[in-house]
C-alpha cells in the first residue's frame, strides 16, 4: 500500500541529538541542561575516544567539543569527524578556553562551523545550536 504524500508529513521524525564532547563535567552538565531546556537532545562524552565510540551508532545534528582533552584532542576529533563520510557535514561548534588568532584559524580550517571561548554563554550557544540543526531533522 503505497503512502500519500500527506501521510508521508505526519510520519514521525528522528529527534535531533547534539554530541557534547569535553573534559569538564560541569561544563558537560551546564550544556546538557540549557539544551535539555530547550527541548534538545544531548549526548555527552567526556573525552575523544568515548566521542568516538558514540558517533559509531549515532550522526548527531550538532557537535560541541573542547579543544584541549587527554588523548584525541578536540581539534584531532574534528579532523576524525570531517573525513568520515558519514559524519562530515555534521556541524562542529569549538567551545574552549584557547582563544589566540590561531586557534580561531586552526578550528575553522578544520572545519568548525563557529568557535567560540569560555566562559560558556548560555543563551548565545543555545541561539548557535537551533540555527545550526536541520530544519528536516
Amino acid at each position: 500500500m503505497s503512502k500519500s504524500p500527506e501521510n508521508a508529513k505526519q510520519e514521525p521524525r528522528a529527534i535531533p541529538v547534539v554530541l557534547a564532547v569535553d573534559d569538564d563535567p560541569a561544563v558537560l552538565r551546564i550544556i546538557e541542561s540549557q539544551l535539555t531546556r530547550h527541548e534538545i537532545v544531548v549526548k555527552t562524552a567526556a573525552n575523544g575516544e568515548e566521542a568516538l565510540l558514540i558517533l559509531k551508532g549515532l550522526v548527531p545534528a550538532v557537535m560541541i567539543l573542547d579543544v584541549m582533552m587527554d588523548g584525541i584532542s578536540g581539534y584531532d576529533l574534528c579532523h576524525l569527524v570531517k573525513r568520515d563520510r558519514r559524519l562530515q557535514e555534521v556541524p562542529v561548534i569549538f567551545l574552549t578556553s584557547r582563544g589566540t588568532p590561531q586557534d580561531y584559524k586552526t578550528g575553522h580550517e578544520l572545519g568548525a562551523v563557529i568557535y567560540m571561548v569560555k566562559p560558556l554563554k548560555a543563551e548565545k550557544l543555545i541561539h548557535i545550536v537551533q540555527m545550526l540543526i536541520p530544519v528536516s531533522a
